[in-house]
């Protein structure tokens, strides 16, 4: 055995299990980089949602309906060129219809600069379009307001919305159908006071089906003015619950004659007076209550929320 570790032989064998060690250690990462490569060049297929398609036409003078906005474009062939492609978005897809008369068509949805080792798939592959000449058209903007997001006890009191005019522009067919051109605003919290909010116009034919147009400006500012009416009335005080025994209760003198109170207007129409009833139970001597107002569910608030009562007593003896 000695004289085999001292051989020249042993020496070539350690030498060269060494040298394979450190090849293997120094070219680890080309071997793992050449395995990932080789995994990306398996065929695979993902799909592409929400991409854009261009059209092509005379738009000063004509205007196309029923053009899809986004559509889904399926790809299949080697991973690596699908995950370039989704990095890069060098592709475009687009629709010619600039040799088309006016009328009804069904065209194609094109596509470019997609790699030629990919298939490429668009769903639809067709649109069914509509080619008329371009009309403008200027609109009067209603606005229009959600009442149930109003605090308790207010009221609109006045909606408007600026600019108060928008452009219309749309086939000539689509223009003569316009019936309403509404700006809606929708608030997510109670409105108790003036609320100023962007919303989007709207334009609706007769039966409130959204019409293929454009309008300039898209989106408009919608003002609402709110107020919490009120009514001013006769303060009376009435006692309530029994006095203790020996205590008679001679007057409730209310620190204010008068009372106000807010709420919705057909609820105040028939008030023509409050009452206040003053809790004497416990009363033995003259005495100031503050006694808060209660209104129910009836009305919103009053002003003042709570009344000073001054009691007068008077022991009564057998």
């Amino acid at each position: 055995m000695d004289k085999f570790i001292e051989s020249k032989w042993f020496a070539r064998v350690v030498a060269f299990l060494l040298a394979f060690l450190l090849y293997v250690s120094l070219n680890f990462d080309d071997f793992e980089l050449a395995q990932r490569v080789d995994d990306s060049g398996q065929d695979t297929s993902e799909v592409l949602t929400n991409v854009p398609v261009q059209a092509y036409y005379d738009t000063e003078n004509l205007y196309v309906s029923g053009l899809p906005k986004q559509v889904r474009v399926e790809l299949s062939g080697p991973k690596s060129i699908i995950e370039s492609t989704k990095r890069l978005r060098e592709f475009r897809l687009y629709v010619d219809l600039t040799d088309l008369e006016i009328g009804n068509h069904r065209a194609v949805i094109k596509h470019e600069n997609f790699s030629d080792k990919l298939t490429v798939s668009i769903q639809p592959a067709f649109v069914n379009v509509s080619i008329e000449e371009k009309v403008t058209a200027t609109h009067t903007v209603t606005p229009e307001f959600n009442h149930s997001v109003l605090a308790e006890g207010y009221q609109v009191d006045n909606v408007t919305v600026a600019p108060q005019k928008v452009k219309v522009t749309g086939a000539e067919s689509d223009i003569e159908k316009i019936a309403f051109v509404k700006a809606a605003l929708i608030g997510g919290q109670e409105i108790h006071e003036e609320t100023t909010a962007t919303a989007n116009v709207q334009v609706l034919d007769g039966d409130l089906n959204k019409l293929d147009v454009k309008v300039e400006p898209e989106t408009v500012q919608v003002s609402v003015s709110v107020k919490n009416p009120s009514k001013k009335v006769e303060l009376n005080t009435v006692s309530k619950g029994a006095p203790p025994a020996g205590i008679k209760i001679l007057s409730l003198e209310p620190s204010v004659n008068e009372i106000t109170i807010y709420g919705k207007e057909s609820a105040l129409e028939e008030l023509e007076e409050f009452t206040l009833p003053v809790d004497v139970s416990n009363v033995t001597k003259d005495t100031t209550l503050t006694v808060p107002v209660d209104l129910g569910d009836e009305y919103n608030f009053s002003s003042p929320k709570e009344i000073k009562v001054k009691v007068t007593v008077e022991e009564i003896t057998e």
